[in-house]
């Protein structure tokens, strides 16, 4: 099965609203000019190093800490 016909079978298995949102990224991805700027590529520099360090906090870390 090549990429594209295993693709079209799993578009064929998603629900409306999930095949809504794999539109809305397909339009996203062949939509010409989507380019970031020097200050977002900076900002995702950023965050890539403190990844890299450890720096982040976790779903669920976060999660427990909004709930006390």
């Amino acid at each position: 099965m090549t990429v594209k016909e295993e693709l079209h079978a799993l578009v064929d298995r998603l629900a409306d609203t999930d095949a809504s949102e794999a539109l809305e990224y397909l339009h996203w991805l062949l939509s010409p000019g989507e380019t970031l700027s020097e200050e977002e590529l900076s900002l995702v520099q950023k965050g890539e190093e403190e990844l890299a360090r450890g720096e982040y906090v976790t779903l669920a870390e976060l999660t427990r800490s909004l709930s006390e």
